[in-house]
């Protein structure tokens, strides 16, 4: 990664989706899958427009915010309880249906779910 890619990737660590994906998507807890998504991501983000990773990163960044908005105080980068004392996975719907926030879920969770289908670990599996 490039020291360019830096910004791009403290926002994407900061955003939750990571764990998201980690919760949601299996092949994601697998570190190398995870790094090659990260990385498929990162590296399409970087061919955007300055102005326009701008706005990305800014709504990466204010997602958990976005989240514990809507979702009546939750954290998305961990599972919440609910009454009978079992753990939900939160999901993205809440959040997606303010501006900007559907867009930057839906395409960063397809760009990482390519970006581990392409990777090494991806690769192998699909054998």
């Amino acid at each position: 990664m490039t020291r360019g890619g830096r910004p791009m990737q403290a926002a994407l660590r900061a955003s939750g989706l990571r764990s998201y994906w980690q919760r949601h998507y299996p092949v994601l807890r697998e570190g190398p899958a995870m790094a090659a998504a990260e990385a498929h991501l990162l590296n399409t983000l970087r061919t955007l427009p300055l102005t326009q990773r701008a706005g990305y990163a800014v709504l990466l960044r204010t997602l958990p915010l976005a989240y514990w908005l809507t979702s009546g105080g939750r954290s998305l980068h961990r599972g919440s309880g609910d009454a009978s004392g079992a753990r939900r996975q939160p999901g993205l719907g809440a959040p997606a249906t303010l501006p900007g926030f559907r867009e930057v879920i839906r395409s960063s969770t397809a760009l990482a779910l390519l970006g581990a289908l392409d990777g090494r670990t991806g690769k192998d599996a699909a054998r």
